[in-house]
């Protein structure tokens, strides 16, 4: 029997190319991590991605993330519930997202950001559809996001005040929100680690270069098979 994974993230589920400037491309199926996991995984997964570049939590625009999405825009808490529904059945959903929160003209907190995962984590695990689809409520993967540190804030410090300190605060609060939840949860800061320790090792100091986005997809197979034996 298939297992079936919704990946839910910003731009490095989606595969950005770092660059310093802009456009950007993202990176091929072959490259990105969830092209990586689908491969490590074989036949018997189904990888469906859900990336967008400057996703948040829950607010659905963020000065300087480019293009003004419409509709439910960059907020995860507008678009997942219905991306879930669009994708059922599902064995399981990763999130990883809380980069594009940090920005500072959002002004969260690190526990306001932890706060936006318990509420996604809650839709994975209880939204309400019996009345429509006779389906199981799938199992949840959290992953708290790669560091920023201190390249990112040469290039965009002004951005992102306060971030490196919130970073290192996340993945002690996300795995606090898994273990309230029953989900399951990995620190990408741990996956990545390399140096500078933790950090996403592309030119612009937060998206994933090629040998960060092989890491995750490994890290986050074995995940996926502790969560989903057999």
């Amino acid at each position: 029997m298939k297992h079936r994974i919704l990946c839910f993230g910003d731009s490095n589920t989606y595969g950005w190319i770092a660059s310093k400037g802009s456009p950007t491309r993202r990176y091929p199926p072959s490259v990105r991590w969830t092209g990586r996991l689908a491969s490590i995984l074989g036949p018997d997964w189904d990888i469906v991605e859900e990336g967008l570049g400057g996703r948040t939590l829950r607010d659905g625009f963020a000065q300087g993330s480019g293009v003004n999405v419409p509709g439910a825009g960059l907020s995860a808490a507008d678009y997942l519930p219905p991306c879930l529904l669009s994708h059922l059945p599902l064995d399981a959903v990763v999130i990883m997202l809380g980069s594009n929160d940090m920005k500072s003209v959002l002004r969260r907190t690190e526990y306001d950001i932890a706060e936006g995962m318990a509420i996604l984590a809650d839709m994975v695990l209880h939204l309400s559809w019996d009345a429509l689809l006779q389906y199981p409520h799938p199992r949840l993967l959290i992953i708290s996001p790669p560091l920023i540190g201190e390249r990112k804030m040469r290039l965009s410090g002004d951005r992102y005040v306060d971030a490196p300190k919130k970073s290192r605060k996340l993945a002690g609060l996300y795995r606090q929100v898994a273990d309230a939840c029953g989900a399951a949860f990995l620190d990408a800061a741990a996956v990545l680690a390399g140096d500078p320790y933790g950090e996403a090792h592309g030119p612009d100091g937060m998206h994933l270069d090629e040998e960060d986005h092989a890491r995750l997809a490994a890290a986050v197979a074995r995940e996926l098979h502790r969560l989903l034996p057999g």
